[in-house]
């Protein structure tokens, strides 16, 4: 399924994001709790399925670049504070990066290479409360 804002893919409070990277790491200590896919293409963030992330996860995002150009996703805070970012990522390449996310709120993910961004290759998606808190 394509898209060009990962919104598009978040029924009520859900998130979706994957990204492949040794880039920046959010992760503070242990392994990830899982790992998210996602496709980067002209303009655009893809996605297979919508997934939801809580509160106090780790999650991997490998990304793969299905398109023409190289891509690069970073992984922002609501206040753009950069939470992490895979390498950029030339066609038919991935990368991976691990982010932690410690509270719940608006993120977004991004494409800064060139004018990727004004172009927009930018998703928000929600990261909700944890079940347990």
């Amino acid at each position: 399924m394509r898209v060009g804002r990962l919104v598009s893919l978040v029924v009520g409070s859900l998130v979706v994001l994957s990204a492949c990277g040794s880039g920046d790491s959010g992760s503070t200590g242990g392994g990830p709790t899982r790992s998210v896919s996602i496709q980067t293409v002209e303009y655009a963030f893809q996605s297979d399925a919508a997934i939801t992330i809580s509160a106090g996860e780790t999650i991997e995002f490998v990304v793969s670049n299905i398109g023409a150009i190289d891509h690069e996703m970073e992984v922002l805070t609501d206040a753009n504070r950069r939470l992490g970012r895979t390498e950029r990522i030339e066609p038919g390449r991935s990368d991976t990066v691990t982010v932690t996310f410690d509270e719940p709120g608006l993120y977004r993910v991004i494409c800064d290479i060139d004018d990727h961004r004004s172009l927009g290759q930018v998703a928000e998606f929600t990261v909700v409360e944890s079940p347990a808190g």
